[in-house]
């Protein structure tokens, strides 16, 4: 009996050592994904992976094949409307809700507003597949070296850019509307110009809240001089 004593105790004493081993190895999986900018399920968590960072885009034109294998180009130069490139791919399972809302034609981030789907190139990617996914409408670029270019850190993965070729917003989000809250408050706290009378108001509206005044509230209307 002493001796089955003594064999639990010694195997509960090595499962102990073993999940402890287990948790800090897990700890150290994170501590790392987290120096890395990465974050496991970021979509679900709302977190937004480390940004690229760019100010100007690392190249004027992307350049790849369309879904029928024929060359094609985007320019990005001054003259164009904004434009929203969307790195998406097929496999994504959080590219998905994307593909699906795209297909919707949904409201712009800035107005006209023109959205470049980019994938990797066809040795990655099934054309086939993604004609399945994308819109007719949607203008898809396939190209391994636009990814290397804008240094994706993850799919999906969104850049707004201007049409001077500056990044006026970029990241992650989980769904279309969370990605216009994400690129609105970007371009405004850029220049609240570019957004249109709508988008204005929404953006005077939060900054109000958040000073702690709600959007109406009659000081706002107050001669200051006659306080």
């Amino acid at each position: 009996m002493t001796a089955l004593i003594v064999i639990e105790g010694v195997v509960i004493l090595i499962l102990l050592i073993l999940v402890a081993g287990l948790l800090k190895s897990h700890a150290e999986i994170l501590r790392q994904l987290h120096r890395l900018g990465g974050e496991p399920n970021a979509r679900d968590n709302g977190r937004q992976p480390a940004p690229v960072g760019f100010t100007e885009v690392p190249s004027r034109v992307i350049t790849g094949v369309d879904l029928e294998g024929a060359s094609r180009s985007v320019s990005l130069e001054t003259g164009h409307s904004p434009t929203l490139i969307a790195f998406l791919s097929s496999g994504c399972a959080s590219c998905q809700t994307f593909w699906s809302e795209l297909r919707a034609q949904p409201e712009p981030p800035l107005p006209n507003t023109r959205t470049v789907v980019v994938t990797k190139g066809p040795r990655a990617e099934s054309p086939a597949k993604l004609a399945e996914l994308a819109a007719p409408a949607t203008e898809v670029v396939m190209s391994d070296e636009a990814w290397d270019e804008f240094r994706v850190p993850m799919t999906p993965y969104f850049l707004l850019v201007d049409p001077q070729a500056l990044v006026v917003g970029e990241g992650s989000a989980r769904d279309w509307q969370h990605l216009l809250s994400l690129l609105r408050q970007s371009a405004a706290d850029g220049d609240p110009t570019r957004l249109d009378t709508p988008g204005r108001e929404r953006f005077t509206d939060e900054r109000l809240r958040g000073s702690g005044i709600e959007p109406g509230d009659p000081s706002l209307y107050e001669n200051p001089v006659e306080r």
